[in-house]
């Protein structure tokens, strides 16, 4: 297997006013940077956070520009906020469309600087703007969309947590790992995690947990989550070993999938490595996450999310869920859906 999207570079940049626009144009090259990209996808990047913090400024009265940065050469720049809302969401993309008294077309310039764009509002409950410039994502597996977030601890630069996506034909596989801890330590072992997967083909996940497991033993160790879909089986195994989070819907209410406890590193005895499985329906959305993320969100509060780019309902999970005390990661997993606003 070669893990085609690997995700270990984040930045969380708070933007209650005009002097931090600045820091986020700043993410926005060193994403650029991480990502490899050339000189006019990094200006494209300056332009879209810029674009985003001003409109969080102006229109939202604060809010967070998260950024990350995967391998693959993908800068992915989102905008979430608590704010009034957009209620016109059609008007808002029109160049000229403002309400406050300066000059609108923000959000016109993003969509047309982003390589995939995506918006989700609610009068009253907030905004999400998504934008990626890079290779556009690469589908498999019958079609299936991953998305995702990850942030900092909040006193570090280093992220703890990545994630990792590989299609092989009909078979899907994602996997989460949360180093312990957080800051360099952490991210040392994320990455030694994210390296191993990306050496296995994976046909058997309690199988790559255990190389994880021994990856991992001159590191601090780490907790990890593995969720494969069989696209022809329609079938989803997971093995979780840690504080890694998974959760299948449907059912309404979501089926909690299983981990384990221990830290791969340190020796998990292979009876842990137990699996769970469900069958994958159309339509179906999983969603991973790390303990930086508490598990009492609830899908019924973004309605029409799953009708958008899966890192949009990340985002909003993030956004609502974030104990902002450690990394944090949301993954999203789901069939294809109509998209709204792209």
């Amino acid at each position: 297997m070669s893990l085609r999207v690997q995700v270990g570079a984040g930045w969380n940049i708070p933007v209650s006013d005009e002097s931090q626009v600045h820091g986020a144009v700043a993410a926005g090259t060193s994403a650029a940077r991480v990502a490899r990209l050339d000189a006019r996808s990094t200006a494209r990047c300056e332009l879209l956070a810029a674009e985003l913090a001003t409109n969080l400024v102006k229109h939202a009265y604060g809010g967070r520009l998260l950024v990350s940065a995967s391998e693959h050469g993908v800068v992915q720049l989102i905008a979430v906020d608590r704010g009034p809302g957009i209620p016109d969401v059609p008007a808002s993309m029109t160049d000229g469309y403002t309400t406050t008294s300066s000059l609108g077309g923000g959000l016109g310039t993003c969509r047309r600087a982003a390589t995939e764009f995506d918006l989700y509002s609610r009068p009253g409950q907030g905004t999400v703007v998504l934008a990626r410039v890079g290779a556009a994502a690469a589908g498999g597996a019958d079609g299936i969309e991953v998305g995702g977030v990850l942030t900092p601890h909040p006193a570090e630069s280093a992220v703890g947590d990545g994630y990792g996506v590989a299609w092989e034909g009909d078979r899907l596989t994602v996997v989460v790992v949360d180093g312990l801890g957080h800051g360099p330590a952490a991210a040392e072992a994320r990455q030694a995690a994210l390296d191993v997967a990306g050496r296995h083909t994976v046909t058997d996940v309690a199988r790559l947990l255990r190389e994880i497991d021994t990856g991992l033993r001159t590191t601090r160790g780490a907790a990890a989550g593995v969720a494969q879909v069989d696209g022809w089986a329609r079938r989803l195994t997971y093995g979780g070993v840690g504080n890694v989070a998974g959760r299948l819907h449907p059912p309404r209410e979501g089926r909690t999938l299983l981990s384990v406890p221990g830290i791969l590193g340190a020796g998990v005895p292979a009876r842990s490595h137990r699996l769970d499985s469900a069958d994958w329906t159309d339509p179906a959305l999983l969603v991973l996450h790390t303990d930086g993320i508490n598990g009492r969100w609830r899908l019924e509060d973004y309605p029409q999310a799953d009708r958008h780019h899966p890192a949009v309902l990340a985002a909003l999970i993030w956004r609502d869920a974030n104990r902002g005390n450690d990394d944090a990661t949301v993954v999203v997993v789901r069939t294809p859906t109509d998209r709204g606003t792209r």
